[in-house]
């Protein structure tokens, strides 16, 4: 069965799905991943962002092989057909427990990073609370209306990403970059493989199979945003080494909010760091709104809950409950978002070749 929500009658197209993809895991590249990534890697932090992505390939390709065999099927549907319902529901309740802990913490991280540098005199749960109300107001508009919000929000993220990269090209020092293989190369794979959760979303949207307009739409945007968001994570790692090299970011617990304050158009024109947090605020608002609104479409598979709209609103307190517990903003970071990491990348490794196994027994059983 598949369950479908009040606003889940039109399917995305490929800008729509591509603009969700991009903008959920390419802001990864602006928040305090990167204190984790440099601290393994150093100056070869970005190179742990290719060999993460490299590593997820072949259960990408398999897991949309799956998917294309059980079209019009979600991926805790899939399994259900193939492992079975108890599998299925031991399987959902690992990532309704993963989103809802990654959501709240990373809530609670990037409500932290406003504080330290723009709102210092905001008490945290006060800015939290109305950040996540807001993002809750926007999922519950319906998957529709999320992948449009994610395209309006699209271009002016992309010409700000270009004319902030353009600025910081202008102070970069290429040489800091060496040696390129920082730690070791046996170093980087490794922590290349311990990071494979970076993009564990890919996982999450396959939830959202069915609501993409056809296989063939679904592939080339999940792809090509892939390899698009990549590419530009890899550029922001190398310019926040070109300009404060590996030893300084090792200090620096907000590299994206203190490279926005070093870039400079001239002495004439001042606070051009808040052009780019307005746009980077919004760009995160979508992402939180889809983060929420995938949230409960798990909660709904999981409890059998068909118009799942209705529990927007508890889990998105339970949220803010959640990412208020730390006491502070390095627990939430080092101890609870690292071992959340490290626990999910099994499932994004080895789910999709069991569930691909699987299939192909039970299509060989049904011959």
């Amino acid at each position: 069965m598949i369950f479908l929500g009040k606003n889940e009658k039109d399917q995305l197209g490929f800008r729509e799905f591509f603009s969700i993809i991009f903008i959920t895991i390419g802001l990864k590249g602006t928040d305090m991943s990167t204190v984790l990534l440099f601290k393994e890697g150093l100056n070869a932090a970005w190179m742990i962002v290719i060999g993460s992505f490299l590593l997820i390939i072949p259960s990408l390709l398999l897991l949309n092989s799956v998917l294309k065999k059980y079209q019009c099927k979600n991926i805790l549907e899939v399994i259900q057909l193939t492992l079975g319902k108890p599998f299925a529901f031991a399987i959902a309740l690992i990532m309704l427990g993963f989103t809802l802990l990654n959501t709240a913490t990373e809530a609670r991280s990037y409500m932290t990073q406003l504080i330290t540098i723009n709102f210092p005199n905001t008490p945290l749960f006060i800015l939290s609370l109305c950040f996540l109300m807001l993002c809750m107001w926007g999922a519950k508009k319906g998957w529709e209306s999320v992948g449009a919000i994610a395209w309006m929000t699209f271009p002016y993220l992309m010409i700000t990403v270009g004319f902030l990269l353009f600025l910081m090209f202008k102070d970069a020092v290429i040489n800091r970059m060496f040696p390129l293989f920082g730690t070791g190369k046996w170093e980087i794979a490794k922590a290349s493989f311990n990071f494979t959760s970076l993009f564990g979303d890919t996982l999450v949207y396959a939830m959202m199979y069915p609501f993409v307009k056809n296989h063939q739409t679904y592939i080339r945007s999940l792809y090509s945003s892939l390899l698009f968001t990549v590419f530009l994570m890899v550029l922001f790692y190398l310019s926040y080494i070109w300009i404060f090299d590996y030893r300084s970011i090792g200090k620096i617990t907000f590299p994206f909010n203190e490279v926005i304050r070093f870039v400079s158009l001239g002495r004439s024109i001042t606070n051009i760091e808040t052009f780019f947090i307005t746009i980077w605020l919004v760009a995160v608002f979508v992402k939180f709104t889809i983060y929420i609104y995938l949230v409960g479409k798990i909660f709904g598979f999981l409890f059998q809950i068909e118009e799942f709209e209705q529990t927007i609103l508890p889990i998105t307190i339970l949220m803010l409950v959640i990412g208020m517990i730390p006491e502070n903003n390095e627990i939430n970071i080092f101890q609870i978002r690292t071992s959340s990491l490290a626990y999910f990348k099994y499932l994004i490794l080895f789910l999709p070749p069991i569930l691909w196994a699987a299939a192909k027994i039970k299509e060989a059983r049904a011959k």
